[in-house]
């Protein structure tokens, strides 16, 4: 009797899942294979070799956690001849507007960045020395574009083109925000000049201070800039005056007679030369004659003072003639630094 109830009752059980029963394979065939699921691993292939990988894209990742929003960088302060006062520039606006002062919009993006992080790195340097009695960095003239200038006046030198041009700048500006380039943890003097004489000059040759990572390079890319080497001529009363009021040395003699000796250093700058019957050094010439760069030749010819200059600019630090061609060849924002400025290194700085 026992046995005919508990029959009867797994009968009963039985007719009530049929209905649910039907349904198992079509909740199986909605699984994906072990293989296709994220976290499962498939089982070996037959004989022990390794499962071909499946033709389906990689699980996507979880989110990385949110960063700690990092602080905001240090503005630059400028003293801008343009409006006779200090400016406390944000960082972005400064990257922006050094880096557009000193190269075309069209150049590469790794010589822009490379430019930029050169601009920042020096003007920290400069901020260290501590120089100026009303905390300015550097000087600058925003109206005529000399070292940093306004959003506003890029907006009337780019015209149509100040949109795209100035969103792209302030892009590039954002990826080197906190990137200075420095020497014994230091900002480094990551100073820069536009075409060098095909190496890059020395520091010591130019200013006092001797910096080991200021040695100068090969940069023989400068020789096929444009106006690499320049003519000019004057006259002797130009001369005379521009030596007198410069120098405060006329010359003696007869002009034909007022070129001496001429020495140039390893790098192809005049290091000293003989006008007038003084020696001066190749860079108190070039300022006194506003001449492009340290690197010229003197030649009195048919009445006239004819002077041949190569390269433009002090030539110390990044030659930014050189950082296109190297951008240009496939090398990064961090290669050109390096390269131009041998035994810095890169830190993040806020």
């Amino acid at each position: 009797m026992k046995r005919t109830v508990l029959c009867a009752a797994l009968l009963c059980a039985l007719a009530a899942a049929a209905p649910f029963l039907c349904l198992l394979p079509v909740f199986s065939a909605g699984l994906p294979a072990a293989a296709e699921r994220p976290g499962v691993s498939a089982p070996p292939a037959a004989g022990g070799g390794t499962p071909a990988v499946p033709a389906t894209a990689a699980p996507t990742a979880l989110p990385a956690p949110s960063a700690t929003p990092r602080p905001e960088p240090d503005p630059i302060r400028l003293y801008d001849e343009a409006v006779g006062e200090v400016r406390t520039v944000p960082l972005e606006e400064y990257l922006v507007g050094a880096a557009a002062c000193e190269m075309p919009p069209t150049w590469p993006d790794d010589a822009l960045l490379a430019q930029m992080v050169a601009a920042h790195s020096y003007a920290l340097y400069q901020r260290g020395l501590e120089t100026t009695a009303d905390g300015a960095y550097l000087t600058v003239n925003s109206a005529l574009c000399s070292g940093w200038t306004t959003a506003e006046v890029l907006q009337s030198l780019w015209g149509e083109d100040f949109e795209s041009r100035y969103t792209r700048f302030c892009t590039l500006a954002q990826r080197v925000l906190y990137d200075v380039l420095t020497y014994d943890s230091a900002p480094a003097a990551a100073c820069y000049h536009a075409i060098s004489t095909g190496h890059t000059e020395a520091s010591q040759n130019v200013w006092v201070e001797s910096l080991p990572y200021l040695q100068g390079v090969d940069s023989s890319w400068d020789k096929s800039a444009p106006d690499y080497e320049v003519t000019i001529q004057y006259g002797s009363q130009q001369v005379y005056d521009a030596l007198a009021a410069g120098l405060g040395a006329a010359p003696e003699g007869a002009p034909a007679d007022w070129v001496g000796k001429t020495v140039w250093d390893a790098a192809g700058y005049v290091q000293s030369i003989e006008l007038g019957g003084h020696t001066f050094t190749g860079t108190q010439v070039r300022t006194a004659l506003d001449l492009r760069s340290a690197c010229f030749a003197i030649a009195w010819r048919d009445g006239k003072f004819v002077i041949s200059t190569r390269g433009y600019g002090h030539g110390v630090g990044l030659s930014q003639y050189g950082a296109c061609a190297m951008a240009e060849g496939g090398a990064t924002w961090q290669n050109i630094l390096a390269y131009y400025f041998p035994g810095t290194e890169l830190q993040q700085w806020a």
